[in-house]
């Protein structure tokens, strides 16, 4: 009977799983269209190009676009095989959950845990986006199990399987989020000092650090630089401790808010300010150097935001950076279905972590695991799949307290149901605290821009619109749509909502480039060259504003202002065949031919159908 339950949670969750990549499909955010999802997707696709050998310092864990790109070489870049695999990686979750709750406390608390895991509306959700929260869900519950069993082995045991193999996973775990890694450190020095087993602490370790070390021995050879695992930690640190910091993700003024531009601009920024070139290492120390003396200049602040992240955390609502979770509701009729969220899933942690404080096993290993996960995000920011990681303990946590409400409801205990009563009403306040706003004026931003990326600005617009009628004085919406009627040679209608998003966002450098732009088609020079000038005053790394006003420079004859802004433009972006080809405009002018000449091949080598550069090598050649 025990098994057919725990057979039966299994194949509930892998059909809610099918299910929900079936009614997925409606979502504009199926395809790894936009932010991270598409930056892991190139990510990939890189991978299967060039390998490893070509890849510099890494910016991001490389586990999950390591998974990416092995799925799509057997498979042509199939990114729905993907999801389906993620799926079944899903259902693992929620046999290692049944696990967890089995070795936590009892086989029901496992069963318990695991059908709620198994109808997790969040976890099914981002278990079908391209995040390495969707590998690493798996892996930290594997993780903690194996944590979970080593502690439960004699003091002095000499085994050595299992150490090994729960550093190997801790490792695994530690590639897809770094959150773990202060666990691995406890762990290693729980085992050696608690548990007297100094071989065991010592396998443990080692086989983390045999997982870690190719990282970082990537980084050092082929990066030419010193980073043990990403370089992009400094920055997320500055993300979420400085002055305007909200506790969630909020790109720091300068800086773009997808991955591209972060890369871009947080190099641009910090050698701005260092005065000098830096290397990704040093990049990273610089932002987590500025973030350092946010919290030294002002303490009560930083405890004070640390303390809004806490409540952040645990909020009910899924704060999302890339799909939303309700926002996804309005095109997925499977999510509408009442499935439970963390609205129900935190109070019942709270009351089974009360529930079970003496009764539980494991306890020092539980809360370290749980406390020291959210502590590390916390030192940076909250984020929904931020917290899918700590999920395969809050989910057997959970199911003692539905065991145990269930076995006091048996018993007719109602002084102790009315008790818990409290204690779920306690819980449910901590979650309900709504500290952030839930307009989805940005979804809709993003959804549009998904079919702008496609070429269908049509069908961008009317999202967009619907931005705007959530929030009316959304300046990204504005842009927008600005830009969207832009590409469909609406200008007068593009001109009036550039305007609009300079008046309600007046620090915005895109803005200012774009309406620069329009003056620059009506033959207003002067306008367009104070709106480009703006938009670098703002952002100095906006490669697009530099390329623009070396344009207005050139047609004022201008010649040798030109050539810096064009050649200001390519240092920030390489990869522009459009600055490539103005500069080699410039050089030809004066007289230096076979600069001009080297610059449209290289033009041509960015992109091999550029039809500027082709005509004019025709022409020279």
């Amino acid at each position: 009977m025990k098994k057919f339950r725990l057979w039966a949670v299994l194949a509930a969750a892998l059909a809610v799983r099918l299910a929900h990549l079936y009614f997925s499909r409606l979502d504009p955010f199926f395809e790894p269209a936009l932010l991270d999802p598409a930056y892991y997707h190139e990510w990939a696709l890189r991978l299967l190009r060039s390998g490893l050998s070509r890849e510099g310092v890494f910016y991001g864990l490389p586990l999950y676009p390591l998974f990416l790109s092995a799925v799509y070489a057997v498979s042509s870049g199939s990114f729905v095989l993907v999801k389906v695999l993620q799926a079944a990686l899903g259902v693992v979750t929620v046999f290692l959950v049944y696990k967890t709750g089995e070795e936590l406390h009892s086989e029901r608390a496992g069963l318990a845990g695991a059908a709620f895991a198994a109808v997790y509306g969040p976890l099914f959700f981002h278990e079908q986006l391209l995040i390495p929260e969707a590998i690493g869900a798996p892996l930290y519950a594997a993780a903690f199990y194996l944590s979970l069993r080593l502690d439960a082995q004699p003091a002095g045991s000499g085994a050595r399987a299992r150490p090994v193999a729960a550093g190997v996973l801790t490792g695994l775990a530690a590639l897809t989020k770094a959150g773990i890694l202060f666990f691995a450190w406890f762990f290693a020095g729980y085992l050696a000092l608690r548990k007297r087993s100094g071989r065991g602490a010592m396998l443990f370790i080692l086989a983390f650090g045999a997982v870690l070390a190719p990282v970082t021995a990537h980084n050092v050879f082929r990066g030419k630089d010193f980073v043990w695992l990403t370089s992009h930690g400094g920055f997320n640190f500055y993300i979420g401790n400085n002055p305007s910091a909200e506790g969630v993700f909020k790109a720091p003024e300068g800086t773009g808010s997808n991955v591209e531009y972060q890369i871009r601009d947080a190099k641009a920024v910090a050698e701005r300010e260092a005065g000098r070139g830096l290397k990704p290492s040093e990049v990273s120390r610089h932002w987590r150097a500025k973030a350092n003396r946010f919290i030294a200049d002002q303490p009560f602040a930083f405890l004070k935001l640390l303390a809004r992240k806490f409540a952040l955390f645990f909020d009910a609502r899924e704060i999302s950076d890339v799909d939303d979770y309700q926002f996804a509701k309005g095109f997925n009729p499977f999510l509408r279905l009442p499935w439970p969220t963390f609205a129900l899933l935190g109070p019942l942690f709270f009351l089974g972590l009360w529930i079970g404080r003496r009764e539980t096993r494991h306890r020092a290993v539980l809360v370290a695991w749980t406390g020291l996960y959210v502590f590390a995000v916390l030192l940076f920011f909250v984020n929904a799949r931020y917290r899918l990681p700590v999920l395969s303990a809050v989910f057997p946590v959970a199911g003692i307290a539905l065991v145990r409400i269930v076995d006091r409801a048996r018993d007719r205990r109602w002084d102790r149901i009315a008790v818990y009563g409290l204690g779920l009403i306690a819980g449910a306040a901590l979650v309900q605290m709504q500290l952030v706003g839930t307009d989805h004026s940005r979804d809709w931003v993003n959804a549009g821009d998904v079919f702008l990326k496609k070429g269908d600005p049509e069908r961008a617009i009317p999202f967009y619109k619907k931005a705007l009628e959530v929030r009316p004085d959304s300046a990204k919406a504005h842009l927008a749509l600005g830009i969207a009627n832009t590409r469909l040679g609406r200008h007068e209608e593009a001109f009036e909502q550039y305007r609009r998003a300079v008046e309600l966002d007046p620090g915005s450098s895109e803005a200012h480039n774009n309406i620069g732009l329009c003056y620059d088609t009506r033959g207003r020079i002067d306008e367009a060259e104070r709106h480009f000038l703006r938009a670098l005053e703002i952002h100095p790394g906006n490669a697009q504003a530099h390329n623009n006003l070396g344009m207005v420079y050139a047609k004022s004859g201008r010649l040798e202002e030109a050539i810096g802004e064009f050649q200001k433009s390519l240092d920030l972006n390489p990869a522009s065949p459009s600055a490539c080809s103005n500069l080699a405009i410039m050089y030809y002018k004066l007289d230096r031919r076979e600069e001009a000449i080297a610059l449209w091949r290289r033009a041509l080598e960015i992109d091999p159908n550029f039809g500027e550069a082709k005509k004019a090598l025709r022409m020279l050649e």
